[in-house]
């Protein structure tokens, strides 16, 4: 007996002909174990994206964060000394980036938190399924009447029942997402926004930083002219 799988999904079950002839129960658990099989064995659909655990990288975000404000400090330390000897009294400007941060470490905690592994989707029908997230395979059940037409016909069926499972399964995750705030749009609208207000940080660090400049231009432009005056 031999599932092929293609992106998660079941695309053909062999069955040997003679196991048409043994007990309900007895096909299913052999089909199952097939079927379960292919599914641990199945590589991710795409192998080049690693995995992202978004609780793993909420905790690397604030780190992350924690190291570019102590570089910050001691940039703005830094400006803030050399302001000071070109007799500058302009205050050096900070750049904001710690909400953008706040934010991203926040939506990522809301979608790693949400709980799915009780989650499952179910078919049915002469054969039917239960699936939970991996996704896994938890239970096969064959009716007598699924029997009837021969082993073809019933790798269809199991392909049809394990694929309306997945199916089921993949609605119940994302409704449980939805409902617990990570649902995807409303998870691209928070990135968008992390974007625009991403933009406007920089804009007005930009602006400030120049102001600043000019600040520190007219400045020792005055120091110049009392030293000549004197």
């Amino acid at each position: 007996m031999r599932a092929v799988l293609a992106g998660g999904r079941l695309v053909s079950v062999g069955i040997d002909s003679w196991l048409t002839r043994e007990p309900p129960e007895i096909v299913a658990a052999l089909v199952a174990e097939a079927v379960d099989a292919a599914f641990a064995g199945e590589p991710p659909a795409d192998a080049a994206v690693p995995f992202v655990e978004p609780l793993a990288l909420a905790r690397e975000l604030r780190a992350v964060r924690a190291d570019l404000e102590a570089r910050m400090a001691r940039v703005t330390a830094s400006v803030e000394v050399s302001a000071a000897a070109l007799r500058a009294g302009a205050g050096v400007p900070l750049m904001g980036f710690g909400e953008l941060f706040d934010r991203l470490i926040a939506m990522l905690e809301t979608i790693g938190g949400v709980p799915d592994g009780d989650v499952r989707g179910t078919s049915e029908g002469p054969v039917s399924a239960v699936c939970a997230p991996g996704p896994r395979l938890v239970a096969l059940s064959v009716t007598p009447r699924a029997l009837f037409g021969g082993s073809r016909v019933l790798g269809e069926r199991v392909v049809d029942g394990v694929n309306t499972a997945l199916d089921d399964l993949r609605y119940g995750l994302l409704r449980r997402r939805a409902e617990a705030g990570a649902g995807t749009e409303r998870i691209m609208a928070g990135v968008e926004e992390l974007r625009r207000l991403g933009v406007l940080r920089m804009r007005a660090y930009a602006r400030d930083m120049a102001a600043m400049m000019d600040e520190v231009r007219a400045a020792d432009a005055v120091g110049d002219d009392v030293q000549e005056a004197v």
